[in-house]
Formats: C-alpha cells, sequence, structure tokens
C-alpha cells in the first residue's frame, strides 16, 4: 500500500517523461551557456554523463521513474553508491523492483492548501548585531557626513532583516495550518543553533579534525585564523552545509530562502544609490568545473531527472511578482547586473534566473531564493532602518512585512495552483 501511495504521488511529476523532455530541461535551466556538452550526452533512449570523453553513468529510457524516486527520498551520499554500483548498465526488471522496496513511505496529500503543507524557510546569513556582520560583510552603515543624500545615520545588517522576515511568514503560514521550519532559531545564531562566536571557541578545533578534507597542514592553518578570516576561508561554506542539511532532513513541500541584495557597483556600499531592482534564483546554470565531483552529478541528476527545476521557476516567478507589485520594484533584466549577465541562465519567466548556487544545488524540493530589493538604495536604507510596524508584540521595519507578505501570497497561490 505505502508503495501506490509512493508512486501516486510522483505519478504527476515523472509519468510520459521522455529523454527529449530531459534535454528541454538540461538546456533551459542546467547547461550554462554549453559548458555541460563534454559532459552529458542525449540519445534516443538515454542520457550519459560522461568523464574524459568517456560514458561514466547512464540512464536509459524506462529508469528514469525509479531513480527520481531515490534521488528524491536518498540522502546524496547514499545515492553515490547507487551511482557506482551501476554506472552504464541497464536495470532490469528485477533490480528496479528491489529498489522500489527501498523507498520510504511518501504522504501524498491533495489539498491546495497551506494545511500540512511542510514548508522550510532560511534566512539569509547570521548576524543580529553590527559586530557580527562585520565578520559576514553584510551591513549598512551610511552617514550624513558621506552622503548630501542623507539627513541621518542609516544602520543595519542583513542578517537581523532575513530573520524577522522569516518569522513574520512562518507565523502566517501556520496560521493556516501549515508545518513550518526555519534553520536560524533565533536571531543571531547560525544553523548549528548557536553563535558564531560561540562556534569559534568551542566548536572549531573537533570540527576541523572531523572534516574530510583537512590534512595537518591545512589544519594548523586554519585553526591560528582569526574570527573574520575563517569564516571567509572556511565557516560560510561549512555552514551553508549544515542549512541544507537540516532543510533536506525536515523534506520540505516547498523551501523559501530569504536575501536582500545590493548594488553590486556601489563600491564599499559607502553610500546610498538610486538603483533598485527585484529578482529571484532557482537551481541550474551548472558549468563543467561542478562535474568534477561525484555529488555535484548527483545533484545534477536530481535536478535533470524530477520536476524540481519546473516547479521552482513556478514558485520563484510568483514571488518575483508579487515583489515588482506590492513593493514596487521593477523587475531586474539580465543586463541589469553583472552576475546575471556572466553567471545565470534567463529563465522563460521575468526575474528568475539559474545560479549555480550551494543551497539552489544542495536542497532537495522546490525553492524560491529570493532577493527582494537592493539594502543601499536611498529610499529602501531609510525604510529598513525604522522599527515603523508592530507585529506580534515586536516593531520591525513596514518594508519587511510587505516583504514577508509577498513571500506569503506567493505560496498560497503556489499550492492553490497545482
Amino acid at each position: 500500500m505505502k508503495l501506490l501511495v509512493y508512486f501516486l504521488c510522483f505519478s504527476n511529476i515523472i509519468f510520459s517523461q521522455s529523454i527529449c523532455d530531459l534535454k528541454t530541461r538540461f538546456n533551459t535551466y542546467l547547461n550554462f551557456n554549453g559548458s555541460l556538452n563534454q559532459c552529458v550526452s542525449f540519445t534516443e533512449n538515454s542520457v550519459v554523463i560522461k568523464s574524459a570523453g568517456k560514458a561514466e553513468y547512464t540512464v536509459y529510457e524506462g529508469e528514469q521513474e525509479i531513480l527520481t524516486a531515490l534521488l528524491k527520498t536518498k540522502k546524496p551520499s547514499e545515492f553515490i553508491l547507487l551511482y557506482h554500483w551501476k554506472k552504464n548498465n541497464r536495470l532490469s526488471k528485477k533490480q528496479i523492483d528491489s529498489l522500489t522496496k527501498t523507498i520510504s513511505q511518501v504522504t501524498y496529500l491533495s489539498s491546495t492548501s497551506l494545511q500540512g503543507k511542510r514548508i522550510a524557510i532560511d534566512p539569509g546569513h547570521f548576524a543580529g548585531n553590527i559586530t557580527d556582520a562585520r565578520v559576514e560583510q553584510k551591513f549598512i552603515d551610511f552617514s550624513p557626513s558621506s552622503s548630501n543624500l542623507l539627513k541621518d545615520t542609516v544602520r543595519f545588517n542583513e542578517g537581523t532583516l532575513t530573520y524577522q522576515t522569516a518569522v513574520i511568514l512562518k507565523h502566517k503560514l501556520e496560521e493556516q495550518g501549515a508545518i513550518v521550519m526555519v534553520t536560524r532559531p533565533q536571531q543571531n545564531y547560525t544553523s548549528f543553533q548557536i553563535t558564531y562566536d560561540t562556534w569559534f571557541v568551542k566548536r572549531k578545533k573537533i570540527v576541523l579534525v572531523k572534516v574530510n578534507g583537512i590534512d595537518t597542514k591545512r589544519y594548523s592553518v586554519l585553526m591560528k585564523l582569526p574570527k573574520q578570516k575563517l569564516f571567509w576561508e572556511f565557516f560560510r561554506d561549512f555552514e551553508l552545509g549544515e542549512r541544507a542539511r537540516l532543510i533536506n532532513d525536515f523534506k520540505p513541500d516547498a523551501t523559501v530562502i530569504i536575501h536582500y541584495n545590493v548594488d553590486e557597483k556601489n563600491t564599499d556600499w559607502k553610500n546610498p544609490t538610486t538603483k533598485n531592482y527585484t529578482m529571484t534564483f532557482i537551481g541550474g546554470g551548472m558549468t563543467a568545473d561542478n562535474f568534477s565531483k561525484t555529488i555535484n552529478k548527483i545533484h545534477f541528476l536530481r535536478l535533470l531527472l524530477s520536476d524540481q527545476l519546473n516547479q521552482s521557476e513556478k514558485l520563484a516567478s510568483l514571488t518575483v511578482i508579487q515583489f515588482n507589485k506590492e513593493l514596487h520594484i521593477p523587475i531586474a533584466q539580465k543586463t541589469d547586473a553583472d552576475y546575471l549577465r556572466d553567471n545565470c541562465l534567463k529563465t522563460p519567466s521575468p526575474g528568475v534566473f539559474c545560479r549555480n548556487l550551494a543551497l539552489c544545488r544542495m536542497i532537495n524540493s522546490p525553492l524560491v531564493y529570493g532577493e527582494a530589493l537592493y539594502q543601499d538604495n536611498i529610499k529602501e536604507c531609510n525604510q529598513l532602518c525604522k522599527n515603523d510596524y508592530e507585529i506580534n508584540n515586536q516593531k520591525v521595519p513596514k518594508r519587511i512585512h510587505e516583504t514577508a507578505m509577498c513571500y506569503y501570497q506567493a505560496l498560497l497561490e503556489y499550492f492553490s495552483k497545482p
């Protein structure tokens, strides 16, 4: 019975998906400017991952359903074993039946409301004060002496903004019956459920000893680094891995990754800018260097074989439309930022870009990575430093509440139109 429930859950996703469909997904979302042409090839009845010009792993027509189910339910480290076992061999019916028995039960919710939906929220960064924000380099600190556009000092940090947004969104979703997980449990905490200061003092040595790939020389170098340098050399990427782990263990129906943007051309962010754009990111846009690690090939296979990218585009599009309509911010075009032009694939939906960010690649669910506005915009920065809106007995910037409501409305629409 549980297998029947599971495959009912997947039937709308995978049924009738052909190799031609997979190639379309590959070209639309995954193949950054042709970079994967030497790593992946398609025939009439297969998809081949290549290494040094030779076939390393092949997915045959008829295998997509079981492999997609395994990629969505197994940890990447578990699927790696299957990857090396299968290689280019075609699965027999007996092997498919055997693999089917290893799939965990997945509850299929037919309701289109938020009731019972599992939603993960990741508030970007962690700083809850200006000191930690300087470690992350994610803060705004403008003074009237540095700009004739300002009357008062403007000072805030992105980690606080994202956490406030997440808390508001969580409460709204839970009011509608959603089951919500936030990767950072409180202000100024990392996803390890402690502050970075505490991790640096009490956990650093233990972690550096245990992490694979750190030899004695590297360990010695990292142990001597001050907090800010260790953050950039090690902790930032290590903590992103923990966020992805928490989210994937939660098994969400959708994931919201909350960030606030800045104008990349605003040198050192010492003065406000007049620019302001809204945009969202999803997974994809992978390059050949990603294929140097088997784990990234596993992420690639999941994004290729499942419909997560299509569903992510849908959620991200609904989100950016809300940003544009409710926050009155223009939707970014590919030419509006160098990173959009040089590092992203434009999807068919305006303002939605495939960007090969770690979380976009590692999270096993439809997702939206939101960049609602430019914090350093002259109008936005003045609004973001005011606690002029009260919700849940707390004062927050009204702009934060408006942004949270954009995510909320997008999720409502996403789940109401399967």
